[in-house]
Parts: structure tokens; C-alpha cells; sequence
């Protein structure tokens, strides 16, 4: 089963509040929701990032220090046969905090393993604009790979990314305002090589060496079709007409 792009959604709150996300509609049981949010903060802390929202998988959480820091999260989810409406994203970091949250829904992606290999990261400071890392994906037909990056920093809420090439239909970054300020984006991509090493997400915001990134980059699985066990053809009786043989006088 070929996967598809659903929809998707972005949210952003100051104070380090809890940040609700309206999931787009249209969404159907095992529809895949993939969830990235980050936090702007000052304070050096590394916040173990949550889901409000149960049933979300964690796979990853990392974090990059500098004045501005940032801490990112990704989560998935397999949509059950109730179709929820909104993602929670738990809501940490000091009332001069900034969060910020995207969402992904892809469809015909493999309900058991979603993501093919484990999420590579990749952290640095002093910029902030990301650079997903390289995956090495097992390569199964119709493979598709995503990226996530996040940015601490003083821009405002802003600040965009322009997303590299591959990555560019339907990408999504979100961006909030606090004392110290985050963006959050997050891309996908049909034909990725393997390995896969996607470029730069490049900020809108000047760089300065007090800024901070981090990034993953995924690689979804697709379904395999259920296949029946294949039909027996039937053998019909099939009548053969013999020719008439002249009487012998």
C-alpha cells in the first residue's frame, strides 16, 4: 500500500502553556498522526518532552544548549477506530518560554513499525538553522522519509524555514514570541535515496552564536497490502465436438 499525505496542522503557545493542536480532517482509523514540538527556553534545562494526549510513542528527544536553548519531541500515533481531534503537547519550560507544535497525518504507513530504522539526531549551537542528518533506511519499496527541525532563538515568532530540496510539498513550520523565542518545522519527502542526507533547513532569522538546533530525520515504512489466498480457477466441463465420419457403402 502506497503512502499518502493527509493533512496537517501547527500550534503555538508563550509561557511554556501547553500547546493543543487541531488535527486536520479527513483522518481515518491507522492513519499515522507524527507529532513535532519544541520549546525555546534560556534557563539550560533539559526538559523530558511529553504528550499530554495519550497513546503517542516517543522517538525522539533532544535537546541543544546555548543562551537560547531548544528542546524538540517527536511522537507518533496510530489513529484508532475513534477519531481524535486534537493533540496535546505537554507544557514545560518557565513563564519566558516558548513553544511551538506541528503535525504530520500520513496514510498507508505500516501500523505495527512506522518507522523503518530508528530516528537519526543531529544537535549544534551557534546558528539556528537545522541540518537534518543522514538515515540509513532499509530501503523497502515506497520507503518515504521526514525531516523535523527546531530552533532557539531571539527572532520572534516570525522566523520560517526554507526547506531543501525533496522536503518543499506540504511543508510546515510554526514559530512563537517569548522572552526567548522557538520555530518548529516539519517536511517529507517520496524518493529518498538510501542513505538519505537531507540539507539544511535554512531560517529566516540572521544566525548568532547564541542560537541553538536541533534535528531528525525519519523514515516511515509502508504497509504491506493484505493479500488473499489466490482464487482457484474452475474447470468448467468442456464439451469437444468430434467430427461426423462418412458411412463406408
Amino acid at each position: 500500500m502506497a503512502i499518502s499525505f493527509i493533512g496537517s496542522a501547527e500550534a503555538s503557545a508563550a509561557n511554556g502553556a501547553t500547546t493543543t493542536v487541531t488535527l486536520p480532517l479527513g483522518m481515518t482509523q491507522d492513519d499515522l498522526i507524527l507529532v513535532a514540538y519544541a520549546i525555546g527556553d534560556n534557563d539550560s534545562v533539559d526538559f523530558v518532552m511529553t504528550m499530554t494526549t495519550a497513546g503517542y510513542t516517543k522517538v525522539v528527544d533532544i535537546r541543544a544548549d546555548d543562551t537560547q536553548d531548544v528542546d524538540m519531541g517527536v511522537f507518533w500515533k496510530i489513529m484508532g477506530a475513534t477519531t481524535e481531534t486534537t493533540a496535546m503537547c505537554g507544557g514545560l519550560g518557565g513563564a519566558d518560554a516558548a513553544v511551538a507544535a506541528v503535525v504530520m497525518v500520513f496514510r498507508g504507513v505500516d501500523t505495527g513499525t512506522p518507522m523503518d530504522v530508528s530516528p537519526t539526531t543531529a544537535i549544534a549551537s551557534g546558528s539556528s538553522s537545522p541540518n537534518p542528518p543522514s538515515i540509513d533506511h532499509g530501503n523497502p519499496s515506497g520507503v518515504w522519509t521526514v525531516i523535523a527541525g527546531a530552533s532557539g532563538h531571539t527572532l520572534a515568532g516570525a522566523g520560517t524555514y526554507t526547506f531543501p530540496t525533496g522536503y518543499t510539498t506540504n511543508a510546515i513550520d510554526r514559530g512563537q514570541d517569548d522572552t526567548s523565542d522557538v520555530t518548529v518545522g516539519i517536511g517529507y519527502n517520496i524518493a529518498p535515496a538510501d542513505p538519505e542526507d537531507p540539507a539544511v533547513m535554512t531560517h529566516s532569522g540572521a544566525n548568532s552564536t547564541t542560537f541553538a538546533w536541533c534535528a531528525a530525520t525519519m523514515a516511515l515504512r509502508p504497509a504491506v497490502a493484505a493479500t488473499g489466498q489466490p482464487a482457484m480457477a474452475r474447470m468448467s466441463g468442456t464439451q469437444f465436438c468430434r467430427p461426423a465420419l462418412g458411412r463406408m457403402n
